[in-house]
């Protein structure tokens, strides 16, 4: 069993906002789109994930606000040391990782009561894109010495679409599925090579060493296309200024990622959150996530579904 520990700190920029704020796993995915009331002028969110070890900002805005059937558009950036912080500040090795995304969004495509501005059931679906570049340190140790350290580019690119529903302002069901170009880096071996240095001085018998280290990955580095599906429940927190205490919430999630000539991998898991309201936000403040990440054993490892289970603790600040 695998435990992880993440911190999100959001940091808002708002004006006349009603949501449920962005909820994130441990890989630093966002689980679902959130709402936009049509009386949101605009959401900033500046956000650190320690999960994936990343920095983030997202915009949303609305459009035509005055209209029963409106539309919001959406804006993310996110960077990280593909190798994470401790190998920055440790080795002063830096491999930088960007991702940009963003979405258009559509309020009430099946909504009977279109006139009414709130009732039981709210829908709304967004087109969506991603696009990823990275830059990867990898190691080979079956070539010659000055050749062994090298370094791999990639681009990726993500398109979808996301359907969800929103039932008496508390229970949000999510639909997603799309295409993205991926590749196999987070399943590659993470090894630390050393290079020692041996100094000998023969006046006072000392033998010296000076050693420097780099983490890498080693093994077949792939890229692949993908075709993501991803379902999910959530019991989302009030959104009322009003209401001051803590509140809980839950995410239940299943997904998987189809692959040419392979068996789809299922990951399905939970979320439980504490959350409370701040200018009309509803901020995850704490969460446990509980993943299996390969809950029906296509790999064949016949290594029992607890051993397939994952651990991870969010927290999350306002300010």
């Amino acid at each position: 069993m695998r435990k992880v520990i993440i911190f999100i700190i959001p940091f808002f920029i708002t004006l006349n906002v009603s949501a449920q704020m962005l909820l994130e796993n441990k890989e630093g995915d966002s689980q679902f789109l959130p709402f936009i009331q049509a009386d949101t002028v605009g959401i900033g969110l500046i956000k650190l994930n320690t999960g994936d070890q990343s920095i983030g900002f997202d915009y949303f805005k609305v459009i035509s606000p005055d209209k029963a059937k409106y539309k919001f558009w959406s804006l993310g950036f996110k960077a990280k040391p593909t190798e994470g912080y401790a190998e920055v500040f440790n080795n002063n090795q830096f491999t930088p990782g960007i991702t940009i995304n963003g979405a258009y969004s559509k309020v009430k495509i099946f909504d009977p009561e279109e006139t009414k501005p709130e009732n039981n059931f709210i829908d709304w679906g967004a087109i969506y894109f991603k696009y990823s570049k990275n830059k990867y340190q990898l190691f080979n140790e079956d070539t010659t010495y000055n050749n062994q350290f090298y370094t791999k580019e990639f681009d990726g690119l993500g398109v979808g679409v996301n359907y969800n529903v929103l039932l008496k302002s508390t229970y949000q069901i999510s639909l997603s599925i799309g295409y993205e170009r991926k590749n196999n880096f987070s399943d590659l071996k993470k090894i630390e090579v050393k290079d020692i240095k041996t100094f000998y001085d023969s006046t006072t018998n000392v033998t010296r060493e000076v050693s420097s280290s780099k983490t890498v990955h080693q093994g077949n580095f792939n890229e692949f296309d993908t075709y993501p599906i991803g379902l999910s429940f959530t019991k989302l927190t009030s959104d009322d200024p009003n209401i001051k205490s803590y509140q809980f919430g839950y995410n239940l999630y299943v997904n998987t990622q189809i692959k040419k000539s392979e068996k789809a991998i299922i990951k399905a898991g939970c979320i439980i959150f504490l959350a409370k309201n701040k200018k009309g936000i509803s901020t995850p403040l704490l969460g446990l996530n509980l993943q299996f990440n390969d809950f029906f054993d296509a790999k064949d490892n016949n290594n029992g579904l607890l051993n397939r289970l994952s651990l991870g603790l969010t927290s999350s600040f306002s300010f």
